[in-house]
């Protein structure tokens, strides 16, 4: 039986109070939007509206969750590998670190043949399910078209789904990334797919920037998937109560999904818990706090439990600046938790470090195997006739073995097995070296890049995204 959702951080009484609260705060406090354009969109609907402040009705905000697609899905450009949205639980890219870490621990600026690296990285591990993205942002590049070659060097690297990166701060660009997978892959394509989506992050407390306001707008209107992602630290960005921050965060969300289900009713918006704590002692907010955790489970049960429509969150973190001891306990703690709240996709979950400042491709690897350990326990127990075993039980002499019975014959491969940890006896260990996890992860980032195809894209499909990218000015 799967145990994903069976953690509940809140009552279903509690569940009510704060969705009643937030949408208090919808009607009464208001959420500023910076565009005039979205602001007269709300105008249209019925909304009260004081200069750029909008007051949202409760029942626009139920009508509005009623159009939200439960599931939907991602398309990618091998279509083996789209994946349902909504359902299970999905792993995708980092976002928005600012270093990579070499192997040798020295942090410095990336550059694109790093993070064509790291996609590389993520289409051979096999519990990512998702590419693209920003997980770094190479320094070498002009930022004119620095969204567009990673985003080239991602379909090059991998045939998974591809999101969009972080970073397409104006109407222009974000049209471009649409332009480009036009070239690559047709006007019909891009046109009846659900292909990628971009994220979007309300400045707390109740703001949406020009930006956010502009990413809503142009993926909406193109039908493409939104990612709403408030990110209120308590204490600093929101009250200092935990409950607070998750009432503000879920006000924030809901505003941005009611401005997508205006703009195109039934386009799917993703919900995310990227809420944190505050930690006053350095006035800075803290990613691998339990508290965060606490409330990162409360916002997946709102949006998986109570809204039942796709839970996003921002799991799977660490404050530490090494592979070590302190960065196993924080991701295990974080992802764990959000995947027992029943979280359907991850963000930040692979390969991060130092409070989401730093990407490592070994810790890519390492976290690839942390994330199949938690997907073997969420799954739970096979519990049937045949698992009980009662022939085998029945059978066995006291004081026998069951290492050659039929059945352990047949089933042992069906267990979990490390791929990166070592399992041997510590003389099998010493004879091969003594290597560390981070020395056999290092190993396989080595022979991933070694073994990577240049481009898994077709010549000519990518000679033509090549030459759009150049006739941008």
């Amino acid at each position: 039986m799967n145990v994903a959702g069976q953690l509940r951080v809140l009552t279903n009484d509690q569940m009510q109070t704060v969705h009643e609260k937030a949408c208090e705060l919808l009607e009464k406090k208001g959420i500023v939007f910076e565009t005039d354009e979205c602001v007269d969109i709300f105008k249209k609907h019925g909304c009260k509206v004081e200069g750029n402040t909008v007051f949202i009705s409760k029942n626009l905000v139920d009508k509005s969750l009623a159009q939200v697609p439960k599931t939907f899905t991602l398309t990618a450009p091998n279509p083996a590998r789209s994946v349902v949205v909504g359902e299970g639980l999905l792993i995708h890219p980092a976002g928005g670190e600012v270093f990579i870490q070499d192997y040798n621990g020295q942090r410095r600026m990336p550059t694109l043949k790093d993070f064509s690296d790291i996609q590389k990285v993520y289409q051979a591990c096999k519990n990512i399910d998702i590419a693209g993205y920003a997980p770094i942002s190479p320094h070498d590049l002009d930022p004119r078209k620095r969204n567009l070659w990673t985003m080239l060097e991602s379909l090059k690297a991998s045939d998974k789904p591809i999101l969009s990166p972080m970073e397409i701060d104006t109407i222009e660009k974000k049209e471009e990334i649409f332009k480009l997978f036009e070239v690559g892959f047709g006007k019909d394509w891009v046109a009846n797919n659900y292909f990628t989506w971009h994220v979007v992050c309300p400045n707390s407390p109740y703001l949406y920037s020009e930006f956010a306001c502009d990413g809503i707008k142009v993926y909406a209107e193109r039908n493409q998937p939104i990612c709403i992602v408030s990110a209120p630290m308590s204490g600093i960005t929101s009250p200092v109560f935990l409950v607070s921050t998750l009432i503000l965060t879920i006000a924030e969300d809901l505003a941005g999904l009611v401005l997508a289900q205006l703009i195109k009713p039934g386009v799917p918006v993703v919900l995310s818990a990227s809420l944190t704590y505050g930690y006053m002692r350095t006035a800075s907010w803290e990613c691998a706090s339990p508290d965060t955790s606490l409330m990162l489970a409360s916002s997946i049960q709102m949006f998986k439990h109570f809204y039942r429509i796709p839970a996003r969150a921002q799991t799977g973190v660490t404050s530490s600046k090494a592979i070590d001891y302190q960065a196993g306990m924080e991701v295990m703690q974080s992802f764990l938790y959000s995947a027992l709240a029943g979280v359907n996709l991850t963000s930040q979950t692979v390969g991060t470090l130092a409070n989401l400042m730093t990407v490592s491709l070994e810790k890519t690897v390492l976290d690839d195997e942390l994330v199949s350990r938690v997907r073997h326990m969420v799954n739970g127990l096979t519990f049937n006739e045949e698992q009980m075993g009662m022939e085998d039980l029945f059978n066995a002499a006291p004081g026998s073995d069951f290492l050659t019975n039929d059945s352990t014959l047949e089933y042992f491969r069906e267990y979990w097995a490390p791929t990166v940890s070592d399992w041997r006896s510590t003389e099998e260990w010493e004879a091969d070296g003594s290597r560390d996890v981070e020395a056999v992860a290092h190993e396989k980032v080595v022979k991933i890049l070694e073994e990577a195809p240049e481009s898994l894209l077709d010549p000519e499909q990518e000679k033509d995204m090549i030459a759009y990218i150049n006739s941008i000015e």
